[in-house]
């Protein structure tokens, strides 16, 4: 079965800003190729699309994703 993914206000105005398609985001949250631990029990999720990386934030419950920001990265740190 398939997480429950919600995103947050401040991650739809930031989608919106950034000009970011809900679709990779949603792809990047389910299928990333690389996951780093975050502060406050967070995640950092990252996928690689051309010479960028997008990297989505998210806080993982059970059955949920809770989107809190995305954005494009050229590296991860």
């Amino acid at each position: 079965m398939a997480m429950k993914i919600i995103f947050s206000d401040h991650a739809l105005l930031k989608i919106s800003q950034r000009r970011l398609l809900k679709k990779r985001i949603i792809l990047t949250a389910e299928n990333p190729d690389l996951v780093k631990l975050s502060y406050n029990s967070r995640e950092e999720r990252y996928k690689h699309f051309g010479k960028n990386w997008l990297k989505v934030v998210v806080i993982n419950q059970p059955e949920t994703l809770i989107v809190i920001t995305a954005h494009w990265v050229a590296k991860i740190k």
